[in-house]
């Protein structure tokens, strides 16, 4: 079991792109998610993975895209797929984000991988690279506590709604929609609104 989410990552990047290239889960919420933007609108994913199933269900959309995983082999194997899409490696604690600002943030998957603190420290960072009124979709149980990830071994912790949510009102956010999908994953739609 890794202490860091970027090593565990990295560690079992073919066996997570086996199993998450199959799935389907989460592609109608992304989706819908990228039709409600504005047309033309720039968006950045963090935690890009391999580009399946979300990616692709992103490009879909009337968008531009940007992309960032801490994987090596994932954002390799990203950039195969999606050529066209823009793709660094870089941690989304350390990342500059392009060294630009973005209509809209996706973030599926990861948040939860992250300590209390860079889950924190994320939102906050989120909220600076958004314009304003920018969105951001990302994944969080509403549920407080901690579990093992299937995919890797590594410890996940969740902060619960409660704190979520006053974290994000305290990054200038507010909630617009929750989403769930067919695999009971729980998606905060937020607005930055300061």
């Amino acid at each position: 079991m890794s202490a860091d989410s970027t090593t565990a990552y990295e560690t079992h990047a073919h066996t997570f792109l086996a199993r998450r290239d199959q799935s389907t889960i989460g592609v109608d919420v992304a989706a819908a998610w990228a039709a409600s933007l504005t047309p033309s609108s720039d968006v950045l994913e963090i935690g890009c993975g391999g580009g399946l199933p979300v990616t692709r269900s992103l490009v879909r959309a009337d968008i531009n895209l940007w992309a960032i995983d801490s994987s090596h082999t994932l954002t390799h194997t990203f950039s195969q797929r999606f050529p066209h899409i823009p793709v660094r490696c870089e941690r989304a604690q350390d990342s500059a984000f392009f060294e630009r600002s973005f209509d809209a943030v996706v973030c599926v998957g990861l948040i939860f991988l992250l300590s209390t603190e860079d889950q924190i420290t994320l939102i906050h960072r989120v909220a600076d690279v958004l314009r304003p009124g920018g969105r951001w979709l990302f994944t969080a149980p509403i549920q407080t506590g901690s579990w093992t990830d299937i995919n890797t071994g590594h410890i996940c912790q969740s902060l619960g709604d409660r704190q979520y949510v006053s974290v994000l009102e305290t990054a200038g956010f507010g909630l617009l929609q929750r989403h769930e999908d067919e695999g009971n994953n729980h998606y905060y739609d937020v607005e930055l609104v300061d």
